[in-house]
Formats: C-alpha cells, sequence, structure tokens
C-alpha cells in the first residue's frame, strides 16, 4: 500500500518532468538541490548544466511513467521506475524507454532531487 508520503514523491517526479516539459527555470530550481546530478542518456550533468538545457534546447513532447517505486527512509527517498520519453537535446535524439533511480532529500519541509541515474532499457 502506497502512502502520503509516497503519494507526494509520485506527484514531484511528474511535477519534474512537467517542467522540463514547460521550460519553467524557477520551478526547477525549487525542485533540484545545490548538489543535483545526473547520468543519463545526454551524458552526466551538474545542476547548472541540467537547468540550462532543461530550460533551454531539451525537449520533451511526451512521457509516462510506466512504473514507479517510491520508498522512503526517514527524509531520504529513493524511487525507482521504469520511464519512457519521446524527447531531444538540440539535434540529439533521446527518446528512450529508461530505467531510473532517484534520490530525493527533505530539507525545510520539502522533497528536493539530489541525484538521478538513468540507463536506457
Amino acid at each position: 500500500m502506497i502512502g502520503t508520503v509516497e503519494h507526494e514523491l509520485v506527484d514531484l517526479s511528474h511535477e519534474l518532468v512537467r517542467a522540463v516539459q514547460g521550460h519553467d527555470r524557477d520551478r526547477l530550481e525549487l525542485l533540484l538541490g545545490a548538489e543535483f546530478s545526473l547520468q543519463g542518456a545526454a551524458g552526466e550533468l551538474d545542476r547548472e548544466t541540467f537547468l540550462d538545457a532543461a530550460s533551454g534546447p531539451y525537449e520533451i513532447d511526451e512521457f509516462s511513467y510506466d512504473e514507479i517505486d517510491p520508498q522512503v527512509y526517514g527524509n531520504t527517498a529513493v524511487i525507482v521506475s521504469r520511464y519512457r520519453q519521446r524527447a531531444r537535446l538540440e539535434r540529439r535524439d533521446l527518446s528512450h524507454e529508461m530505467r531510473v533511480t532517484d534520490v530525493w532529500v527533505r530539507r525545510h519541509a520539502r522533497w528536493q532531487i539530489v541525484r538521478r541515474h538513468a540507463t536506457i532499457a
């Protein structure tokens, strides 16, 4: 059975992608921890590089979480998911089904993502 905190984290996972879709840098600034990094299909990105791409040339046309499993450990949570997107970064096609692991930390009464690792399924 999934609890309230787990539902919040699932909602935040969707909100993160919608913020990228909408190039909403202000919302992304709040969702991403200072130490955020991404290892994924576009390579390894630190927080600023990700923010620049997400608020600019990174385009997500469609996305879905086919599976999403949040596990909460106090003020830390790990979300393992099967994620699918139709996307591109500049001329590079980033349309894939991926296995994603996200690490979220609760700080100052809100969750922030601090690490994302995505591999092509």
